[in-house]
């Protein structure tokens, strides 16, 4: 996605791609923190060339600087205009670069190309951009707290456009945090797939894709509260049964080992899977888990990572397959063993092992000013307090 981006930029502005040898300037979009192993070597490769980072991970910036003359933070179109007008020196004076070593507050930009083109990825898909950001505010989601939230301002455009690419036979995705979220959404063609909160089905009624991905996150209705995404137990249900009936595979995505969970809290989840077992006869659900990491600027970043997640999912997994949960419509994926979180954690947040186990750090990459960090720092009070007086 990112790459494609950047083709477009230097197409539109006249420039050719070269080999990084006969470069000026290397550019690399990184989708995470972890990418830093990747600028690392290209940093050990190529030592005098000047070398540039942004996409999705420059809102986590502080791992990626140590290998790169500066980070884009945020959106790209102030800073590919610098580069490419005036020069290195200018892009990287700009508010929203961050340079390794610096102390000053850096800006997230939010100048976001709408006049971009559908992107065509290496899945066969083309992406239609919806939105940016998230109208929610999950204490775990760094999509809601780094960056403000952006409709597509032209919605009839992207109606046209959708029906147009999906009536020459293409393949499309809608990019946005929650489809059903926006304006336009109910005049939006069916797709193969799409991701969607049970809080905005139900305000705006059936998804038009064939596979659902429920944004569920905590394994219980407790936890899903505790983070600022509250589903209750029956409408999970209700929602899932409901999308079932009209010809929807289901697939609830689930975050393992979110602070202040408990054996509990998965007695919940089985509950959960076996009631949907026995009331809905027609259908597929799958559960897919994925561990949870801090990301900078979420409420609940600072709290001690631990990792008996593992043994909680491991008693889920075992439970599972000895045949209470799992069924031919019913499936399992599991979620990151502790040693790579950790090792993703330390990425994300330029924190140590020994720091992310205290926990109560917000690390380097506070020196951002992410755009709800107020927010932020007064929801991780609150949470810290619910889960000291165990609620």
């Amino acid at each position: 996605m990112g790459a494609k981006y950047l083709a477009w930029e230097l197409e539109r502005r006249g420039i050719t791609e070269c080999s990084p040898p006969e470069a000026d300037a290397i550019l690399i979009t990184c989708v995470s923190p972890i990418d830093e192993k990747y600028v690392a070597r290209v940093r050990q490769k190529y030592p005098q060339k000047r070398i540039f980072c942004g996409g999705a991970a420059g809102t986590s910036p502080h791992s990626l600087g140590k290998h790169c003359d500066g980070v884009c933070v945020g959106d790209g179109q102030t800073f590919m205009e610098a580069l490419l007008t005036h020069g290195a020196d200018a892009a990287l004076s700009l508010p929203n670069v961050w340079i390794d070593g610096q102390s000053r507050e850096v800006s997230v930009d939010s100048s976001f190309p709408w006049n971009l083109p559908p992107i065509k990825c290496e899945d066969g898909a083309i992406r239609i951009w919806c939105g940016r950001g998230c109208k929610n505010k999950c204490a775990f989601c760094q999509t809601g707290w780094g960056q403000e939230y952006q409709e597509n301002p032209d919605g009839a455009h992207v109606i046209r456009q959708s029906h147009r690419l999906v009536g020459k036979g293409e393949k499309i995705a809608y990019l946005s945090n929650d489809v059903a979220q926006h304006s336009f959404y109910r005049h939006l063609p069916r797709i193969e797939h799409g991701s969607y909160s049970v809080k905005y089905l139900k305000q705006n009624g059936l998804p038009p894709a064939r596979q659902i991905r429920l944004g569920i996150e905590g394994v219980s209705e407790r936890l899903r509260a505790l983070v600022n995404k509250p589903i209750g137990h029956d409408d999970l249900l209700g929602c899932t049964a409901w999308l079932n009936k009209n010809g929807k595979g289901v697939r609830w995505f689930l975050i393992a080992g979110l602070p202040g969970e408990t054996a509990s809290d998965w007695e919940e989840l089985r509950s959960a899977v076996m009631e949907w077992k026995r009331h809905v006869k027609k259908g597929v659900l799958a559960l897919s888990f994925t561990a949870w990491c801090p990301d900078p600027a979420t409420p609940i970043a600072p709290m001690p990572l631990r990792d008996d997640y593992w043994d909680n999912f491991s008693i889920f997994k075992e439970w599972f397959f000895a045949g209470k949960g799992w069924s031919n419509r019913i499936k399992l994926m599991s979620p990151q063993q502790p040693l790579s979180r950790l090792q993703k954690a330390m990425c994300s947040m330029g924190l140590g092992e020994k720091q992310l186990r205290t926990g109560g750090d917000w690390g380097p990459n506070d020196r951002v000013a992410y755009p709800f960090k107020a927010g932020a720092k007064t929801m991780y009070k609150k949470i810290l307090n619910q889960i000291e007086s165990g609620r």
